[in-house]
């Protein structure tokens, strides 16, 4: 029974040694470098930043809109490009533009089956059309689900075209 309990208790003090080994820590560099040649050796150039276009989805509101906000399908992308006509154009309590886009210019309030919603951030701000004409939108798909809204968005915009 001895043998047993001293064994069990050193394979208890083993294991966060056997774990630690596993993940081998990086040594910390120290800031005080005895010649600026050995730092020199070390650092390894930066690869020069390859151009990283995003790719939209091309999807038509009606598109957006049927997608279930709880399931991802292979139609979805968190980056959309979004066409239909300005139905309102509104400054945010936040600060940013809200720009109301339906699949049809005459539509009247928020109709979450025909209308999604753009919101323009100061950090990017967007060159919008007058009320009643085409503009697609590009950037980030969100569902908006607070109480009151439930409708989809694209926020932040990073691109329109008129």
């Amino acid at each position: 029974m001895r043998k047993q309990l001293w064994i069990l208790s050193c394979a208890m003090l083993a294991i966060p040694v056997l774990c630690a080994g596993q993940n081998p820590q990086p040594k910390p560099v120290s800031k005080k470098s005895s010649s600026s040649t050995a730092k020199s050796a070390t650092t390894t150039p930066k690869p020069a930043n390859p151009s990283t276009k995003i790719v939209y989805a091309e999807l038509t509101i009606g598109e957006l809109i049927a997608e279930d906000a709880n399931r991802w399908s292979d139609k979805m992308s968190a980056h959309a490009a979004v066409s239909g006509f300005v139905t309102q154009v509104a400054k945010g309590p936040d600060g940013d533009t809200d720009v109301r886009i339906c699949e049809n210019p005459k539509i009247e309030g928020m109709d979450r089956t025909r209308c999604i919603v753009a919101k323009c951030i100061s950090r990017l701000p967007c060159d919008l059309p007058p009320v009643g004409r085409p503009i697609t939108v590009k950037g980030i798909t969100r569902y908006d689900a607070k109480v009151g809204t439930h409708w989809w968005e694209i926020h932040p915009v990073e691109e329109t075209e008129k």
